[in-house]
Order: C-alpha cells, then sequence, then structure tokens
C-alpha cells in the first residue's frame, strides 16, 4: 500500500469501498465496483493501491478511528454512554451500517488465512474494545457500575453484538427483541446498587 496517497483521495477511496463492500461483500467484491463507487476508472485505484485487500485495508484503517468514536458518541453517564455503544453495535437489518457490518463479518472469517485484512481488522475490533472498555472503566470508578473488570465486559458485548450482526443481520432471523432486551439486561446487571 502506498504511504504517500493524499489524504483527500484515500478518504474518497475508503468512502468507496465501504460503499461497495456494504453492498456486494467480499467475496462479490471487485475493482470495478469500488471504481463505480469511486467514480473514476479502475486504473484511478491502482495508482495508489496494488490490490483490492489494500483498498480494503486502507478502508478499515479509517474505519477503526471512527468507529471507536461512534461508540462513544452518546453523552452522558456511563450508564447512557453503554447503552447508546449497544445501540450501534446490536443493530437490526435495516439499519443505517448494518450491510457494513455483516461485510466485516465477512472479512473477519477471512482474517487467518489474509495477512492484508488481518491488522487493520484487529484495529477495528481493538478500536471497539477500547472504547466499551473505557466506558465501562469511567463506570466502576464512578459507582454507577459495580467492581466489574472492564475488558472482559467489553470483550463479551462486542462478541455478543459481532455474534447477532450473523444471525439477526445476516439471516434476518426475528430475533432483535430478545436481543435487545439480553443486551439491556446485561447492562442492567452492572449497575451498582443504589
Amino acid at each position: 500500500m502506498s504511504e504517500s496517497v493524499p489524504p483527500e483521495a484515500k478518504a474518497a477511496i475508503a468512502d468507496a469501498v465501504g460503499t461497495a463492500l456494504a453492498e456486494h461483500g467480499y467475496e462479490r467484491l471487485t475493482t470495478a465496483k469500488i471504481a463505480a463507487e469511486y467514480d473514476k476508472s479502475e486504473a484511478g485505484l491502482y495508482y495508489y493501491y496494488d490490490s483490492k485487500d489494500e483498498m480494503i485495508a486502507a478502508f478499515l484503517d479509517l474505519a477503526a478511528r471512527e468507529f471507536g468514536s461512534e461508540l462513544t458518541a452518546t453523552e452522558g453517564d456511563p450508564e447512557t454512554r453503554l447503552r447508546g455503544a449497544c445501540e450501534r453495535l446490536f443493530l437490526a437489518p435495516g439499519d443505517e451500517g448494518a450491510g457494513l457490518h455483516v461485510a466485516i463479518m465477512e472479512l473477519l472469517s477471512h482474517a487467518p488465512y489474509n495477512e492484508t485484512l488481518r491488522d487493520p481488522l484487529r484495529e477495528l475490533e481493538g478500536a471497539a474494545l477500547d472504547a466499551l472498555a473505557g466506558i465501562v472503566r469511567d463506570g466502576v470508578e464512578q459507582g454507577v457500575f459495580r467492581p466489574v473488570d472492564p475488558d472482559a465486559t467489553a470483550a463479551f458485548l462486542l462478541a455478543a453484538a459481532d455474534g447477532s450482526t450473523g444471525f439477526h443481520v445476516a439471516l434476518e432471523m426475528d430475533v432483535g427483541d430478545a436481543i435487545e432486551a439480553g443486551w439491556s439486561a446485561y447492562v442492567d446487571g452492572l449497575l451498582a446498587e443504589r
């Protein structure tokens, strides 16, 4: 991957990759489909990147920075912030970003065999873990949450959200109410007695 990609081009290509990935998934994604979203030729993409996977990795690098910010965007006390993060993680079919979450789950299945994608995916999932753990840590320190392990709590929530993306969003199983009740009850269980 070229380190000298201008920021504007990098952002535009990343946006094109995200849009095409959400629509087509990894297996059916081609540089022609990315170029159609980029509104330039495939040659324009290859001017900056050597492969489709490098383009995806650049998208994931930018997405990792944004994802942690999205999860911490809710203002208020730690309980409100954690519930807001869960609402962004536990998506339903048709929600904004749902297609992209499914595509990222598909990419995760390729990570053990694809070194180009592995580190950017690790960064993306790490950004989510850090954001969640930070919210929980704040809640424990402020006495809003019981003295739980912030890292373990974050890992559990992220694993549950990733799993729900698979069977609820990708397979469109009608379990949305149950999933919401489950994560909400989990957050309720974290609360310190008042």
